[in-house]
């Protein structure tokens, strides 16, 4: 079985409250991303095992989220959806 994100592949919508303000929080993308210069070009597996949670072996995609109100930072994880090939 294969797993992907819905957000990052663009049939869902992140929408997320800050918990310091409760205000909307904007989505910046997968963590993953941000992990370097060369990180987007990565595959994304790979970026999973360094990335410090266990998403890959629980099939999850942690996005980094920024508040513009507050402008603070947090990850939100999103449980993968599964799809056989």
């Amino acid at each position: 079985m294969s797993f992907f994100c819905s957000v990052c592949n663009g049939f869902s919508k992140l929408k997320v409250i800050c918990p310091k303000c409760n205000q909307e929080a904007k989505d910046c993308g997968r963590i993953g991303d941000f992990m370097g210069p060369y990180s987007a070009y990565l595959a994304i597996d790979e970026l999973k095992t360094t990335n410090g949670y266990p998403d890959l072996i629980n099939h999850q995609c942690v996005h980094l989220v920024y508040c513009e109100s507050c402008q603070s930072e947090f990850h939100k994880i999103i449980n993968e959806t599964g799809y056989s090939t």
